[in-house]
């Protein structure tokens, strides 16, 4: 393109903007004067208030709703302008504190519900946003509006890691929206562990994720006093279907102790995605095998996720088989694990983790195995996951197992970055 042909298209566009501003601020000074000559005038002032929000001048407006709410208390108009304002001038809090007590006296108002949950999704908690929005949506006859709520039900689902709910409500659009659309979302990984005085952990992996799909590979190398002792491969594929996720998972384990190694594993779960009102409930049935150089591991997991923000809580029961070589010396166990995660202040989260139970040949709950025949009993721990500059993600574990009533320590650090 021609730079003379550019800049007249600029120059268009400037005039354009330029002349929609001075309409409004015409129809904003007329408001004004039909509101001098009959300050009760309710369409008035409910239009000022609207050319102010159409000018940009929030504060403006919210000044004109608010003398609208007190002076007619009973119109659902001046409430709805007032949670449009302050949430342009993103007073999250606010909106939230003034959006239930408007609810209280326009229940069936769905533009009220609608600003709630978008105060509640900027405010990073999206089960109760899913929530409002889906209300907003039964709500909302006209078209036009009900695409904002179906929008942010779209957002809300996928902040909740559902796509295909997310897809369902972007379906609804005129412009259809799909996130990332024909593009890999990736994250890379890095971490140390310590365990005790002697044993050493470093790992690597990475996840690639495109709509529905995810597949996570990852690799970690065991040093014993500074010498290489084992290392593991792992992959997993996680297929989110309408209502539940898939996943699969593998493993391959090799190093120098000669009774374990190799070992190879392979794991299938199934977690359903089910919603009560503003709970998210994730129940989890899993089945894990394992073979290793002198016996074989079962472990079936049954569990259940209860996610309220900011609180989500985790406990599984894992009962695991051993059948091993020497005739008689098969036994089953049960292993117990919980966890608690709390977001603190915006995307900073602290958990405390537990479990106790017999944790020989254990599959975690992130798909490794405690390749030990004589681990811990018990484990406590406590995470912290936090947001650095660059797009880093740090995630800190500190861990006290159990074994033989004596305290072993173990401390993970973490980063991660998004690609």
């Amino acid at each position: 393109m021609k730079p003379a042909v550019l800049v007249l298209l600029l120059l268009c566009l400037s005039l354009a903007v330029a002349a929609e501003e001075t309409d409004y601020r015409k129809l904003l000074e007329d408001a004004r004067l039909r509101l001098a000559y009959n300050p009760l005038d309710n369409e008035a002032q409910l239009e000022l208030a609207y050319y102010h929000m159409m000018l940009g001048e929030a504060d403006e407006a919210l000044v004109q709703y608010r003398k609208l709410q007190q002076r007619e208390p009973l119109l659902s108009a001046p409430a709805i302008g007032i949670l449009w304002a302050l949430n342009s001038k993103r007073d999250w809090k606010q909106s939230q504190q003034l959006g239930r007590e408007f609810l209280a006296s326009f229940p069936g108002e769905g533009l009220i519900h609608y600003y709630l949950a978008a105060a509640q999704a900027y405010d990073r908690k999206p089960h109760l946003a899913r929530a409002g929005y889906l209300k907003a949506i039964t709500l909302l006859e006209e078209p036009s509006l009900r695409a904002l709520p179906e929008e942010g039900a779209g957002w809300a689902y996928l902040a909740l890691d559902d796509y295909p709910a997310a897809a369902r409500h972007f379906a609804h659009l005129e412009q259809l929206i799909t996130p990332s659309p024909g593009k890999l979302a990736g994250k890379l990984s890095a971490g140390f562990a310590a365990k005790g005085a002697s044993a050493r952990f470093l790992n690597l992996g990475g996840t690639l994720s495109r709509r529905s799909w995810q597949v996570n590979l990852a690799a970690e190398e065991m040093l014993w006093e500074g010498k290489h002792f084992r290392w593991q491969l792992q992959a997993a594929a996680r297929k989110q279907l309408p209502h539940t996720d898939l996943n699969l998972g593998l493993q391959y384990l090799d190093g120098k102790d000669e009774r374990l190694y190799p070992g190879k594993s392979a794991s299938l779960s199934l977690s359903p995605r089910i919603y009560a009102r503003t709970l998210a409930i994730r129940p989890r049935l899993a089945q894990h095998l394992a073979s290793w150089k002198r016996h074989n591991n079962y472990q079936t997991d049954l569990g259940v996720k209860l996610a309220y923000p900011p609180l989500s809580l985790n406990y599984t029961a894992s009962r695991v088989y051993q059948d091993s070589e020497a005739p008689g010396s098969d036994f089953a166990h049960w292993v117990h694990s919980a966890s608690a995660s709390l977001r603190v202040w915006r995307d900073y989260w602290l958990g405390a983790h537990a479990g106790f139970g017999n944790l020989a040949f254990f599959a975690t709950s992130a798909g490794s195995y405690i390749d030990d025949f004589e681990p811990g009993t018990a484990y406590y721990g406590l995470s912290l996951d936090a947001p650095l500059p660059g797009g880093l993600l740090l995630h800190l574990y500190q861990q006290l197992g159990i074994k033989d009533h004596d305290p072993v320590s173990f401390t993970s650090l973490g980063l991660s970055a998004a690609l």
